[in-house]
């Protein structure tokens, strides 16, 4: 199942929001495969950061990386509170939490039958 999920998303999509999050020192970054319980998406990036300027900069990076690459998102919210970021690429939704907001939600325990893929502290 998990070879079919990455075969649909590029991988180098994920690579490269992975390698802006860890330049921009985002914090316990998990990829989830949320396909078993979720119709809207395949994949879930979560991290965390400090700080709304923190996020802001994660937000503008991925965005502006990815647009030149040929991708734009399909939509962004939550940056006007920039407390919690969801950006939609389709079968991939990238989620930027503060800290308090991402122990609060905690959704990577809301998709029950979802795999964690990839966890970095």
């Amino acid at each position: 199942m998990l070879i079919i999920v990455v075969l649909k998303i590029n991988n180098h999509l994920i690579d490269q929001i992975i390698e802006i999050a860890e330049s921009k020192q985002a914090s316990d970054l998990i990829l989830l495969d949320v396909s078993p319980d979720c119709d809207f998406a395949d994949l879930f990036i979560i991290m965390s950061a400090e700080t709304k300027r923190q996020i802001k900069s994660i937000l503008d990076d991925i965005m502006i990386e990815l647009k030149k690459n040929g991708l734009d998102k399909r939509r962004v919210d939550g940056d006007n509170t920039l407390e919690w970021v969801v950006i939609d690429y389709g079968d991939l939704i990238v989620h930027i939490f503060d800290e308090k907001n991402r122990e609060k939600y905690s959704i990577e325990n809301v998709w029950g039958k979802s795999k964690e893929i990839v966890r970095i502290q």
